[in-house]
């Protein structure tokens, strides 16, 4: 695994805008699949099977480093009730042409979450 001090400026910098998709296996049912469109300051997440649209502040805190402050809920079809108060934390691990992984944490859980990041358009 690459660690992130270990990356190449250029290989982070180039996913600060773009078009990613990120898929979740949940056990017992259907793949969850969010579309992220990232413009540099914000970040949109739309999640089709939740009904859900999310709108984030990202704030860069190093290279490869980003959180995401949750701004609003644009849409939320099935009230699934996103938490406002979160703070997600991304740290980019390594980077491919195709995708790249992040270790995502959150001010809410003590737990982390490795997860591969697929690259539509950069």
């Amino acid at each position: 695994m690459t660690f992130s001090w270990l990356l190449g400026l250029d290989e982070c910098n180039s996913l600060k805008t773009g078009v990613f998709k990120m898929t979740n296996e949940v056990e017992g049912s259907a793949p969850i699949t969010s579309v992220i469109e990232r413009t540099g300051e914000f970040q949109y997440e739309r999640v089709k099977e939740l009904g859900l649209e999310i709108k984030y502040k990202v704030e860069w805190v190093n290279d490869c480093t980003y959180k995401l402050v949750w701004l609003e809920t644009i849409k939320d079809e099935n009230n699934f009730g996103y938490p406002t108060n979160q703070i997600i934390t991304n740290t980019i691990t390594e980077v491919t042409p195709e995708y790249y992984i992040i270790i995502s944490s959150s001010n809410l859980f003590e737990e982390k979450f490795e997860g591969k990041v697929e690259i539509v358009k950069r």
